[in-house]
């Protein structure tokens, strides 16, 4: 069991950081318990720009990931402090990381009623509709005289305190598995067990089973994501050992808020050009994982050209430079192509005067007049300056080189 603890302080010392520290380890059979400072995170505002809200997007990935979250507050004239209301906020404005999200309030504090008054309201914040979170009721964890409670060591040794604590963590970690069940029954319905597990889908060039898509998308030398009409992370194909990491919990969220805020720019800049019909594919080769990959965008439109929304494929190219580079193609260069070298060769040869690679005929690759718009079966016309031909990328559409975690279709990121 994953969870997230946010310190609801950005104080140098707080017994609410000391309370989360001995939760770590005192339950650390129970969950794995990430304690995290909100003093990283910007002070909310909506003019913040997004190249200052890394942190930001960090903390909603750590959300995410989590299988529940645990806020902890002191009480500051009879309320939560302002870092905490800042962070409650990044966490609830244009995202939804803390829907149906398993939270737990506990509270520090001096005085003799603990922090009662505080975690009120942020149980209050908590269920709002922007926030939406599964609060478990009347699971309280209140600590007062916070000097007297705690040892010098950090742990809490009040008897009747502790076993609160250990009553109201444990219901919390049954609330969680409650919701854990679900999401993971709901989640593997349509990955691993269709349906209805004998039904098929026409295609005008022939039928598969439900069970055979789903295992095609699976056994494919490459990974396939896909970002929707309206910019939502809607789908990826369950590929092992992924290049790129997906979660069922980033499904149906903004492209936004699933993409590093730095790249976020350039992210919409390849999604709007494939939107406006300026382009339909573009083509990014990076080192991935300590090895050489290749990452391409396209435009997915229906029959009548109209946007549907972006599809990424992503997948390592060493096998196949190793054989380019070993000469595999030096020994039979007919083998891939099935070309055959006699003019009289079957009609419904592969291409007989097809390029393997571009489709391009022989005579006009041989043509010193053609483009390489033209070779690669893009219309002159189209190519632009600073324009990859066989793409019809521009540099400046491609996502920013340096940032290998960065994913320009769907913006999740590989970690």
């Amino acid at each position: 069991m994953k969870i997230l603890a946010l310190v609801g302080t950005n104080a140098n010392f707080s017994y609410n950081r000391i309370l989360l520290q001995f939760m770590k380890k005192h339950f650390q059979q129970m969950a794995d318990i990430e304690i995290y400072e909100i003093s990283k995170l910007p002070a909310f505002g909506v003019d913040v720009p997004l190249s200052e809200q890394t942190e930001v997007w960090k903390l909603k990935q750590k959300v995410k990931a989590a299988d529940g979250v645990v806020f902890s507050t002191p009480e500051y004239d009879h309320g939560i402090p302002a870092a905490l209301k800042s962070a409650t906020e990044w966490l609830s404005y244009h995202t939804e990381v803390l829907k149906h999200k398993p939270v737990m309030v506990v509270g520090v504090s001096y005085g003799r009623q603990a922090s009662a008054r505080s975690q009120v309201q942020m149980r209050q914040i908590l269920i709002s509709p922007d926030c939406d979170a599964n609060l478990l009721p009347g699971n309280e964890v209140l600590i007062g005289g916070a000097s007297r409670v705690f040892s010098k060591d950090g742990r809490l040794i009040n008897a009747e305190m502790r076993d609160n604590l250990e009553k109201c963590f444990t219901h919390f970690i049954e609330y969680i598995q409650v919701f854990k069940n679900i999401t993971k029954e709901e989640a593997e319905m349509p990955i691993k067990r269709p349906t209805i597990s004998d039904a098929y889908i026409n295609f005008p060039t022939g039928r598969l089973t439900l069970k055979e898509v789903q295992q095609i998308f699976s056994t494919i030398p490459f990974e396939i994501d896909l970002v929707d009409s309206s910019d939502r992370f809607a789908w990826y194909s369950d590929k092992p050992n992924r290049e790129h990491v997906r979660s069922v919990a980033s499904l149906n969220e903004p492209v936004t808020e699933c993409h590093p805020p730095k790249a976020v720019p350039i992210v919409m800049q390849i999604i709007n050009s494939f939107r406006d019909g300026k382009k339909d594919v573009v083509t990014r080769p990076l080192w991935m994982n300590g090895h050489r990959s290749l990452i391409q965008y396209y435009a997915l439109r229906d029959v009548d050209g109209h946007y549907l929304g972006t599809i990424e494929f992503t997948g390592s190219v060493e096998y196949i430079l190793n054989l380019f580079e070993n000469g595999g193609w030096d020994q039979n260069p007919d083998a891939t192509t099935g070309a055959s070298k006699h003019d009289d060769a079957p009609a419904d040869a592969a291409a007989p005067v097809a390029g393997a690679s571009t489709g391009a005929s022989e005579s006009s690759a041989d043509d010193d007049t053609a483009s390489p718009a033209e070779a690669a079966g893009t219309p002159a016309a189209d190519s632009e300056d600073g324009d990859d031909a066989t793409t019809g990328a521009s540099e400046s559409g491609s996502v920013d080189a340096d940032d290998e975690t960065a994913d320009a279709s769907t913006g999740a990121s590989e970690n």
